[in-house]
């Protein structure tokens, strides 16, 4: 769907669309569940004052995973590489200080 909007070759057919359309589909679970993420980043960093949130972060293996997610998907774009990172995500990570690299 978002290859779709986007102009770009997808398998999502306007009939798909419309079909999930009809049932009520909700396209935006990922921004919801992005939001879940960075909420709870910003929980971490209030109690750490960092995002250097382990990738094993044994207390939430969940934030751990989507943190080191958010660096890949942003390298991906950086080399206008297919990423689901956008600029207004990179963004909000950006104000509050994400660190997009950690091997530094």
């Amino acid at each position: 769907y978002k290859l779709m909007m986007e102009n770009k070759p997808s398998a999502m057919t306007l009939r798909r669309v419309n079909t999930l359309n009809e049932i009520d589909f909700d396209w935006c679970v990922n921004d919801e569940t992005w939001q879940k993420r960075y909420d709870e980043l910003k929980a971490f960093k209030a109690r750490t004052g960092h995002c250097r949130v382990p990738q094993n972060f044994a207390e939430n293996k969940a934030l751990g995973r989507w943190v080191d997610n958010q660096r890949r998907q942003y390298k991906l774009m950086m080399e206008n590489k297919p990423s689901a990172m956008t600029l207004r995500r990179v963004n909000t990570l950006n104000e509050i200080d994400f660190d997009w690299c950690v091997n530094d």
